[in-house]
């Protein structure tokens, strides 16, 4: 018969290492989830695009520039000045566009983001909690096993006593009219 603490830590060992595994694999999934996340962020950013935001909002820019020059200063037939004034307004007002939907996809990004966060921290206070019970019922039965094996131990020694009473019993009382 094993002690009872070789048995505990047979119990424990295999639990342990589910736990560290479990928890390695889920550690690289999320880190892979993540940084899948940030590279998408950063594409929508403008920060791995050949062109940047920066650069296109530049390349924009000059265009309005170059407009603005090639309009002032036409003549009355070409052009009025609040013909110019409504062109150019209309250029930024498309400029202003663009930004907003760079600000909107970011925003989109952040909270997806921050939701699959949350997401993961549900995750594990789920698992942390389901293991501790399942830890806390194994130490439980671990217990009762040792209890119950006790008793058979108590029984069958109450079992070879009473046997051994028995046979006795028998020798000693052949002549006995209960047996007839």
């Amino acid at each position: 018969m094993t002690p009872w603490w070789v048995t505990l830590i047979a119990a424990i060992v295999p639990a342990v290492l589910t736990l560290i595994g479990s928890l390695t694999i889920s550690k690289r999934s999320q880190l892979r989830k993540n940084t899948e996340e940030i590279k998408k962020l950063a594409r929508q950013l403008g920060v791995n695009d050949e062109k940047t935001f920066h650069s296109e909002f530049s390349e924009q820019y000059s265009e309005i520039l170059s407009e603005i020059q090639d309009n002032i200063g036409k003549t009355p037939n070409d052009k009025a000045l609040t013909g110019q004034h409504q062109d150019m307004l209309n250029i930024l007002q498309k400029d202003f566009q663009v930004i907003n939907g760079r600000y909107e996809k970011e925003d989109e990004s952040y909270r997806k983001f921050t939701a699959q966060q949350l997401d993961l921290k549900e995750t594990l206070d789920n698992f942390s909690r389901d293991y501790a019970k399942v830890i806390g019922l194994n130490a439980k039965l671990f217990n009762e096993t040792i209890a119950l094996k006790n008793e058979i131990d108590k029984l069958k020694a109450a079992n070879k006593e009473l046997r051994s009473e028995l046979s006795k019993g028998k020798d000693m009382g052949h002549g006995n009219s209960l047996h007839m």
